[in-house]
């Protein structure tokens, strides 16, 4: 069988930019195809190439878009072919738990080794909640109890890993995710408090992404001051992953219901982790929050100008990639009308300076 070896962030980046998702990629499209088929067909005993696989199909999915997906019932058969692998019936796991299988290798190795195929099945849904957006809300109901299955494994990288799928495919979904309000936050809730770290900080990447685009919010406003009590220890913790995840909770949950949360008190605090250190792609949330305080004249916010006056400076310089161009705007601004009042606090900052002229080019 010929394998198809997995396409570098590199070389993904650089198709994409060529090609528009919804005129995906001759080549790319007939790896697709090729790779579902290999799929199909593969053995009972080839665990890694159906690995292989996966992981091309997952890349595929998240660079064509939905395209892909209206060919011969593509979507139909991708689906049935991951729930197999998820639910450990696909022929490649049918040795799964043989002894003699694994004989060589140690017990937790063989654990790792097994999860990997499901893993990277679980990459493929969260490629089909990319390339389906809204619409995966249908498909969701597929793989929405293998993933609880996971989401409440004694092992950890099997909840963690569980977990993050549900806020990614929450993210990609967006308003998709309604129908799944109640089963979610109440697992989600309960993730809030693992023993796990990674757990933990996904369960709060995940909340914040529910109650931001679900439209069912008589269902999770009664669990608002939960939410916010099982966030507070997490502001306070050493792990910068931890800290920039419940920031964005915090701001997404903001944004959603203003009302609802002690802008007062939050916010402060909020503030006192920025810049943030490790998951830049919670800097959105975050200083969208943030920029809407300032449109509405919000007293807190507009206190804490000295210290943003820095954080701006920082997200506004180096690395670029701390921002994308649509959230570097608003900050962009944000630092003009500051300077419109106060022109001492943003005079001094050469990059400030530098990010207000650029945008009067």
């Amino acid at each position: 069988m010929t394998l198809y070896p997995a396409h570098s962030d590199a070389q993904v980046a650089n198709a994409a930019n060529a090609y528009l998702k919804s005129d995906p990629i001759p080549c790319f499209l007939l790896l697709y195809y090729e790779n579902m088929k290999a799929l199909m067909l593969t053995p009972d005993d080839t665990r890694a190439v159906v690995t292989d696989i996966n992981r091309n199909v997952a890349a595929t999915l998240k660079l064509c878009g939905p395209a892909i997906l209206t060919q011969a019932s593509f979507a139909e058969r991708t689906t049935s072919i991951l729930a197999t692998i998820i639910t450990k019936t696909h022929p490649c796991q049918q040795d799964i738990g043989d002894e003699d299988d694994h004989e060589a290798l140690e017990e937790e190795e063989s654990s790792e080794y097994d999860w990997l195929v499901i893993d990277t099945a679980m990459d493929v849904v969260i490629g089909l909640s990319v390339a389906l957006g809204e619409q995966f809300t249908e498909v969701w109901k597929v793989f929405l109890k293998p993933v609880q299955k996971y989401a409440s494994s004694q092992t950890n990288f099997e909840r963690s890993t569980a977990i993050g799928v549900i806020a990614e495919c929450t993210a990609n979904m967006g308003p998709g995710v309604t129908p799944y309000t109640s089963i979610l936050l109440k697992l989600l809730l309960h993730r809030l408090s693992d023993e796990d770290s990674e757990t933990k900080s996904n369960a709060a990447y995940a909340i914040g992404l529910l109650v931001f685009h679900s439209t069912n919010s008589a269902e999770y406003l009664p669990s608002y001051n939960t939410i916010l009590q099982k966030l507070e220890p997490m502001l306070h913790t050493q792990t910068a992953r931890t800290l920039d995840n419940a920031s964005g909770c915090l701001c997404r949950m903001i944004m959603a219901h203003p009302d609802k949360v002690p802008i007062d008190d939050i916010v402060p605090t909020i503030v006192e982790q920025l810049p943030l250190k490790e998951d830049y792609e919670e800097n959105k949330p975050i200083y969208e929050c943030i920029t809407g305080l300032y449109m509405h004249e919000n007293q807190t916010i507009i206190g804490l100008t000295p210290k943003l006056v820095e954080v701006f400076a920082s997200v506004l310089d180096e690395p670029t990639e701390q921002l994308d161009l649509p959230t570097r705007a608003k900050i962009i601004s944000v630092v003009k009308f500051i300077h419109g009042k106060n022109a001492s606090l943003v005079s001094g900052s050469p990059v400030l300076m530098n990010s207000i002229k650029t945008a009067d080019q």
